[in-house]
């Protein structure tokens, strides 16, 4: 995330109502940045459902006004281009007020993954607990995420990815505003420790939202100099 985004973003948490104008609808994305969530929970009957960074399509519905479940997959997309093609994640998320701006979250989730694409090594499952803390409000707030996920394979024992994330949303005006996160991992997974970067902008209106961003990663395309990689998520919103 640029610095001017940072210092806006900082300043808006420290002003009241700096990010924030009489008559705005609801921002329909405040659960979710980029890539990972926040812990600002879902209404209850509330959800999504779209595709995320081009090839995930994604749902989530919130069962409560605390208690959410979510289900993501890239089957249809991996069709496309395998014959071995199948993923499945789900998990459930519960989020909780400690203050009127800052909440906690937990969450378990896990799935599997198989394809025949080169590099990805067949079928993989995965498990993760997750904890999130997030300041702020639905229009500019800042997350930490803290994420040991579990990874094995087929003939494999498999190892432990700690994966801590600092995230932040930035409402500039009714139907935009920046959003971005940071990620690394101090334990290698099955190959080098993992890291990646995500920047972009977010238009949003009250039952559909766009994300056009980049994602910077080491591990992209196996190098130690990063790899740049433009994404894009468009979902549907319904209460």
């Amino acid at each position: 995330m640029a610095p001017r985004f940072i210092c806006l973003l900082l300043l808006s948490l420290a002003v009241p109502g700096a990010a924030s104008a009489e008559g705005w609808f609801e921002n329909p994305t405040r659960t979710r940045g980029l890539l990972g969530s926040t812990a600002l929970p879902l209404h209850a009957g509330e959800g999504f459902v779209g595709q995320q960074a081009f090839f995930v399509t994604v749902a989530q519905v919130g069962l409560s006004e605390r208690v959410s479940v979510h289900l993501a997959t890239a089957t249809p997309f991996q069709l496309v281009y395998g014959d071995t093609a199948f993923s499945l994640m789900g998990g459930i998320k519960v989020s909780t007020p400690l203050t009127e701006k800052l909440h906690l979250a937990f969450g378990m989730q896990g799935g599997t993954y198989d394809s025949d694409f080169p590099g990805s090594q067949g079928l993989h499952n995965a498990a993760s607990a997750y904890g999130t803390l997030t300041y702020g409000t639905a229009d500019a707030n800042l997350s930490l995420t803290v994420q040991p996920i579990y990874v094995w394979a087929r003939d494999d024992n498999g190892g432990l990815m700690v994966l801590p994330m600092v995230g932040g949303f930035l409402r500039v005006s009714e139907h935009w505003g920046f959003a971005g996160e940071v990620a690394i991992s101090p334990v290698p997974a099955m190959s080098d420790a993992f890291a990646f970067a995500t920047a972009g902008a977010r238009f949003m209106g009250p039952r559909w939202s766009v994300d056009l961003g980049i994602l910077a990663g080491t591990q992209l395309k196996g190098q130690d100099t990063p790899a740049f990689v433009p994404g894009a998520s468009f979902l549907y919103h319904w209460r």
